[in-house]
């Protein structure tokens, strides 16, 4: 008797329990877990958007496929099979392919996820203004030139250089991570990137330079400290330097 009711079990899936898919809409709503996870995925080979996202709703949900010669092919019209914490059920295809769409933000968006680096701030708070420049030109460098070795070069310039060395999917997180971070100081200081849209043909350090020469009111003996000071003093002051400057009144 115990056989035949393991069959029917299998056979015919619970019911009763309603299934509630529960996953981040956007990146600010990964844990540090799920942003692992996803890293994870989008580092595997030979994966297409639709396949890497069906991925990705699977781990994000923890549900796992089942495989459908255990269940009854009538009723599987328009439902696909899944085991939940042990047991197995059925959840329409249309709410499945509605979570994958939900979860494309994973290529299309840029938000703020969690840091893959548990010793560097999410919104890298505490991080000096060199620190944050070098580790920017360096991340900008990688993209160029498709070379890993300089996000290397970057993680040590965010840690002081205790952290040398990266999983691939703290690579691939890194790069949109800091994407992120980007897409976060342009909302919160306007002004100073709006401003560095005017000065893409220079370097990164004719930048830097004109950055600091902004700030040092003509004493370039304080570059130094300038340089020492967290990334977001000096930005939120350079952001009130070109907005004083923007609406100063001409004569």
């Amino acid at each position: 008797m115990s056989k035949i009711k393991k069959f029917f079990r299998r056979l015919f899936p619970e019911r009763a329990k309603r299934i509630n898919l529960e996953y981040p809409t956007c990146w600010e709503m990964m844990s540090a877990d799920d942003f692992k996870e996803v890293c994870t995925i989008l580092t595997m080979p030979g994966l297409d958007r639709e396949r890497a996202l069906y991925l990705c709703l699977c781990r994000l949900t923890h549900i796992k496929p089942a495989d459908a010669r255990a269940f009854d092919p009538k009723k599987l019209k328009g439902r696909s099979p899944f085991i939940i914490d042990g047991k197995p059920y059925l959840i329409a295809t249309d709410v499945i392919a509605e979570a994958c769409r939900q979860l494309g933000f994973i290529y299309d968006a840029v938000g703020l996820p969690p840091s893959p680096f548990p010793e560097v701030d999410r919104r890298i708070m505490g991080i000096s203004f060199e620190a944050f420049f070098a580790a920017d030109s360096y991340l900008m460098r990688a993209a160029a030139e498709k070379n890993d070795c300089y996000l290397k070069e970057a993680l040590k310039q965010l840690t002081g250089g205790r952290r040398r060395k990266m999983l691939d999917w703290q690579k691939q997180g890194f790069v949109i991570w800091w994407n992120g971070v980007k897409a976060y100081l342009k909302e919160r200081y306007p002004y100073v990137f709006r401003e560095g849209e005017s000065i893409t043909s220079k370097t990164q350090a004719e930048i830097l330079q004109d950055l600091l020469a902004c700030m040092n009111d003509n004493r370039p003996q304080e570059n130094e400290k300038i340089l020492r000071t967290e990334v977001h003093s000096v930005l939120y002051s350079l952001n009130r330097l070109y907005e004083n400057a923007v609406k100063k009144p001409s004569r």
